[in-house]
């Protein structure tokens, strides 16, 4: 957090040419309301919540000072509430607040704050049309992964959430981003301490190595006739023993697209290794088995005109267990106009725990529709 501070007063205090310069202010967001029911397709599996209403807002936020047409300075935030009706672990709402510091400028761009990583902010792949995504997906709100658990009072994974690399998840680090080097950016990003509660570093683990994370990644574009190809490359080392590799593919020609990713992790000595025993309720046998993981999906999706259709599909797998997970999202979007749009989204998991036991497991599907303002 010192190291926060000095840059800060870094920016803050640049030179003259600041004199010369003008503040500048957007935001711009999507909130909305959304109804879903889901079902258990079997009476022993976890059980879902049969109907629930989802209220969420996500906003960014970019005060900016102008030094030139290519430089300036920024205070940025990105910003979400959500509420869920019902919601034991979240009551009174889930509110998050991610403040960084920007520097972009011919030379590149420097962040500094609570921001994803390089390898997370710059990885292609599968993709969905609506805030519940398919990588890191929030179809977790109807349909309860067994495997997936973020809530107030626990924290634990034992499949990884994602093909990209977000195992500090939004813990304060330090990133560099290069200005676009033919058809690639590379990025590169340090967490000081990564073992954040809302990335899937577990807060509950003693490690003997630092608690630091490193990651490097890079992004390539290119145009071959009408076809535009992304693909995208990253390497994570976190607590000098968890090593994390990602890829990922995007497609786009006319009205259609199409992605892929694929992540491993796995782990490179013995200092931190997985917690296959453990006398802590809070930390049960093979809680951290995720670090020993890997993770790939696909999407397809088309365009015509104010409506966009997207299936997507994301397989997990744990190396040493029987944890697996395989997750459907079929998401429609009708833009009613510039800033309303509607949306209906079908989705389908089958997760499979540690064990055979109901509560281990869920298989079944949801349905959500809603409205949501874009600004």
């Amino acid at each position: 957090m010192k190291r926060l501070l000095i840059i800060a007063c870094f920016l803050v205090s640049f030179p003259s040419p600041l004199r010369a310069g003008h503040f500048e202010f957007d935001a711009s967001g999507l909130m909305g309301g959304y109804y879903g029911i889901a079902q258990t397709r079997k009476h022993d599996n976890v059980k879902n919540n049969p109907y629930r209403w989802v209220y969420r807002a996500d906003v960014s936020v970019k005060l900016n000072y102008r030094l030139s047409e290519e430089h300036y300075l920024g205070l940025h935030t990105s910003n979400t509430l959500v509420l869920r009706d019902p919601d034991t672990s979240y009551p009174h709402g889930d509110w998050r607040f991610y403040p960084y510091l920007v520097d972009e400028s011919p030379w590149g761009k420097f962040t500094a704050g609570y921001t994803y990583n390089a390898a997370y902010l710059l990885h292609k792949g599968a993709r969905d049309i609506t805030f519940f995504k398919i990588d890191d997906s929030n179809m977790t709100y109807f349909l309860s992964n067994p495997n997936w658990n973020n809530g107030r009072k626990s924290v634990s994974y034992q499949t990884p959430k994602s093909t990209s690399i977000m195992n500090d998840g939004r813990a304060a680090k330090f990133s560099y981003f290069t200005p676009r080097l033919g058809n690639t950016v590379l990025g590169f990003s340090y967490a000081p301490d990564n073992a954040s509660r809302r990335g899937t570093g577990s807060r509950y683990l003693d490690y003997e190595t630092p608690e630091d994370g490193y990651v490097a990644a890079m992004q390539n574009k290119w145009q071959i006739q009408d076809t535009e190809i992304y693909t995208s490359f990253g390497y994570g080392i976190f607590n000098r023993t968890d090593k994390e590799a990602s890829f990922g593919l995007t497609l786009i020609r006319g009205h259609w697209n199409m992605g892929m990713g694929y992540k491993k992790a796995y782990i490179d000595g013995n200092k931190n290794p997985i917690t296959t025993v453990s006398d802590n309720p809070q930390t049960p046998a093979y809680f951290d088995n995720f670090r020993e993981s890997r993770a790939w999906n696909f999407s397809i999706g088309c365009q015509y005109g104010a409506w966009k259709s997207n299936l997507a599909y994301l397989h997990t797998k744990a190396d040493n267990t029987r944890n697996r997970d395989d997750l459907w999202v079929f998401s429609n979007l009708y833009a009613l106009t510039e800033h309303f749009e509607l949306y209906l989204v079908g989705s389908y998991l089958n997760a499979k725990g540690l064990s055979r036991a109901g509560n281990d497991n869920n298989r079944g599907y949801a349905v959500v529709t809603g409205v949501g303002f874009r600004f």
